[in-house]
């Protein structure tokens, strides 16, 4: 089985007891999975001081998924805190069969990404841009480049290509070895062929794990067991969605002209790779109608393999026949088919889970293990050991799912496509098509009726924008400005000019409540929030690190009694944190998400609009800004808070769900006068974005620093209350990064994502979400760069090889003082 891990070697070559010697009865931190992640999490842990590690492994080392992988191994990914974890994965394999022993067989021949088409060519600027940004050589070439670095290929068809030189591919299962090698002589132990059973606990937090051979007691468990984590955390009440599929690569008999210098070819436009192996070549499927699998037709094999499946294959076939021709004649001497385990996001899951507390994750890596495997390991080892990421983890931290979409039939559909998605096309605003209309706002049937086009987060369906009537409200995907350009541009003006509804029902509503209640939120909250009964403040939540797990708005609504609310992505982490809060306290945490809706009436015309519908007083005297009360609505009622995202006046009012549809028909016919607007989300982060307002996971998150954020306004320097984060933003001396604010002088160019920003020709920081201001007429958005950066720079911003001149202020571009919200 050259290039695959030799089922007889095992740990016992460099462990003797790692088979052999009695389990003990405790550890410190148990990980659970032989796989590279597992064996990569104990090797970092115990280097970073944790000296009583335990990796178990119910097979044996580099079995499960990691030795079936094809050994891909990238320095670049689509956004840089991904692309800072692949590239310590190059850096690592660079070295690691020096430091190990154990022949990793690294060959770092490079790589080429080929464009078919003009918005795949697009894709490739964009990552040339991040590669650049990150310090990573990456080289755009031509067609006939690409056939002058790969012979064996034919430019038929192609745009170009995009040639990242420090890529190459690894023996992955003699990684797996390697680090778990590296764990032992750092202090871990190493035992196969144990099996984990069940993860106990007590009051919310681990205990130990249950062993085919005994119990072992533990303070912290990691569970790195690929496809088959779901499960094992599920026996405990954990959450995890992923779910396996096939994933096929064929190896063909010897080839002329393979040789080890050839970079490995992505297709990407075909859905495969071609690398060289041994004098052949392996040609792998990334196809986009995958074939989902679960466990029951998987076992617990540590070297599982399916059937060959040649029809479900033939198109990718005929597609690889068809750019390295050679491949017709060459003969295939191997299938190889087996399971890897898929998110619902394309993601990996990294960090602590939800559900129980000192639990620990590093799974469902999407046929990706190989490139992650060593960076995730310790960005795993380092959150366990100093309290917090210590990277930007937002897209990859676990609890960033919602409950619902660990549901088996929503994952099976999801996994047709979760497998093809990795090559497929990467769209701005890119929308799944699988698993649709699990999460529905009580007003959604209203919202088609309005021509809406619905995009998917979390799993809800949410309104992005609003067709013309009987025009068709579907995407048209582009890298420059999309089909609903316009029609988003009628609803932001309708929200800056007159009056827009947006429906926000998918926002977490979190009640707390009980005597401890207060005293419970001042511990977590930045801000000061023993607020008069009515009142509403924005604040931070801060891990122990002091960055940015959440923000959000506390309502007080009684003595004893608060909402949370904080976006809808944080549904999970707003819980999982309140209810360890609250646990043997007198207070509780109850999630009325659901129960509400949030209908948001917002722009100069609101006021006017709201006194047709109610019977109760809207002036400044009668509901200030930042003030909440229970009003009447159409025949409902509804808590109306006088807030506003998108920089006018406005209301949010969560109104009932049983009342929702009658409240919102009274609003639209009250309105059509008014040229009330339905309006998505879509206009809703252009409106935010012109007003400066950020955005968690992409301007904020855990790894920020509030003050860099911008965000210092939220941190109460008065309150007594120790709340999480305080001692580490003290013990900061000084701070290297300031937010800003941009905006493109181009107004034909829009932004996608972390495009580099430039001062006087040189590289200081990046844009951190974005968005077209159709107010000022120009693209604009948030970005964070070097605190020493000239204020009255030259500035450039980098928008796919394109640098187009900009502005760049300390202040937003629109109504940086306020006036409007409080109007």
């Amino acid at each position: 089985m050259d290039r695959l891990v030799d089922k007889s070697l095992t740990a016992r070559r460099f462990a003797p007891d790692a088979g052999s010697r009695p389990v003990p009865s405790r550890a410190r931190t148990v990980v659970v999975g032989g796989g590279i992640m597992g064996a990569s999490t104990a090797y970092h842990l115990a280097v970073n001081g944790d000296d009583d590690v335990l990796l178990l492994e119910r097979n044996v080392i580099g079995s499960g998924t990691t030795w079936h992988a094809a050994g891909l191994a990238a320095s670049v990914r689509t956004t840089p805190p991904l692309t800072e974890l692949a590239g310590y994965g190059i850096a690592t394999y660079k070295r690691l069969q020096a430091d190990s022993g154990v022949d990793v067989s690294f060959n770092q021949c490079g790589s080429i990404s080929l464009a078919r088409s003009r918005g795949r060519l697009d894709e490739l600027r964009y990552a040339a841009a991040v590669a650049e940004q990150m310090g990573r050589p990456a080289e755009l070439i031509d067609a006939e480049e690409v056939v002058r670095r790969f012979p064996l290929a034919v430019s038929d068809n192609l745009l170009g290509g995009l040639h990242h030189a420090e890529d190459g591919h690894v023996n992955p299962g003699h990684v797996a070895l390697a680090f778990a090698k590296l764990a032992y002589e750092a202090g871990a132990l190493v035992r196969e062929n144990v099996s984990v059973t069940q993860i106990t606990c007590h009051r919310g937090a681990v205990t130990g794990v249950d062993t085919a051979v005994g119990h072992i007691e533990c303070e912290r468990v990691v569970v790195a067991s690929g496809l088959w984590s779901r499960e094992l955390m599920a026996r405990s009440g954990a959450t995890l969605p992923l779910y396996a599929a096939e994933h096929v690569h064929v190896r063909t008999g010897p080839v002329e002209g393979a040789h080890a210098g050839l970079p490995i070819l992505r297709d990407l436009d075909g859905y495969l790779y071609v690398r060289h192996e041994a004098g052949r070549l392996l040609v792998g499927a990334f196809e986009p109608n995958g074939l989902p699998r679960s466990l029951a037709e998987i076992g617990t094999s540590g070297f599982m393999e399916f059937p060959a499946n040649w029809d479900h294959f033939a198109p990718i076939r005929r597609t690889a026949e068809e750019r390295v021709p050679i491949l017709r004649s060459a003969g295939y001497k191997r299938f190889l088919n087996a399971p890897e385990a898929f998110t619902p996001d394309g993601h990996f899951c990294l960090g602590e889970s939800a559900d129980l507390r000192n639990l620990f994750v590093g799974a469902g890596f999407n046929s990706q293990g190989i490139i992650y495997g060593p960076g995730a390991g310790r960005a795993l080892a380092e959150w366990m050991i100093g309290g917090g990421p210590t990277f930007d983890s937002s897209a990859v931290d676990v609890q960033r799912f919602a409950k619902v979409q660990n549901n088996q039939r929503y994952l099976r559909a999801r996994t047709t496509e979760a497998l093809g998605r990795l090559y497929a096309m990467h769209w701005p605003n890119l929308q799944p098509v699988t698993a649709r209309d699990v999460r529905r706002s009580p007003l959604h049937h209203r919202l088609i009726d309005a021509n809406a086009c619905f995009g998917e987060r979390v799993g809800w369906e949410r309104a992005d924008w609003y067709a013309e009537p009987l025009a068709s409200a579907a995407y048209e995907y582009s890298y420059g400005k999309q089909n609903w350009f316009d029609n988003v541009r009628r609803e932001h003006e309708a929200a800056r000019t007159g009056v827009a509804l947006f429906d926000l029902s998918s926002f977490t509503k979190v009640e707390v409540a009980g005597a401890d209640a207060l005293d419970i939120l001042q511990h977590m909250c930045t801000a000061d929030v023993d607020l008069k009964v009515g009142r509403v403040k924005y604040t931070l939540m801060l891990n122990g690190n002091g960055g940015i797990e959440l923000d959000g708005t506390v309502v007080r609504l009684g003595e004893d009694r608060f909402w949370v609310i904080t976006p809808a992505a944080a549904q999970t982490k707003t819980l999982a944190m309140l209810k360890h809060l609250t646990r043997g306290r007198g207070a509780a945490a109850f999630d009325a998400t659901s129960a509400y809706a949030t209908i948001a009436v917002m722009g100069p015309r609101s006021r006017e609009l709201m006194t047709r519908v109610s019977a109760d007083g809207w002036s400044n005297e009668e509901h200030a800004y930042g003030h909440a009360r229970e009003v009447e609505v159409g025949d409902g009622t509804a808590l109306a808070l006088r807030i506003s995202f998108v920089g006018e006046l406005g209301y949010e009012l969560y109104v009932p769900s049983d009342q929702a549809v009658n409240v919102y028909d009274a609003i639209v016919s009250a309105g059509t006068d008014l040229g009330l607007r339905h309006a998505g989300y879509l206009a809703l982060d252009s409106l935010r974005s012109e007003k400066g307002f950020r955005h968690l996971g992409h301007d904020i998150g855990p790894h920020d620093d509030p003050y860099e954020a911008g965000l210092g306004f939220t941190i109460s320097k008065r309150k007594a209350a120790d709340f999480s984060g305080r001692s580490a933003l003290a013990a900061r001396t000084s701070r290297s990064k300031r937010t800003v604010f941009v905006a493109l002088r181009d107004p034909d160019v829009v932004f996608v994502h972390d495009e580099t920003i430039f001062c006087n020709g040189l590289p200081v920081g990046r844009v951190t979400s974005g968005s077209y201001g159709y107010t000022i007429g120009r693209a604009c958005g948030i970005g964070v760069i070097d605190a020493d950066t000239p204020e009255a720079g030259d500035f450039h911003i980098d928008c796919g090889g394109v640098c187009v001149p900009a502005d760049v202020s300390a202040r937003p571009f629109y109504d940086p003082d306020n006036q409007r919200l409080r109007g």
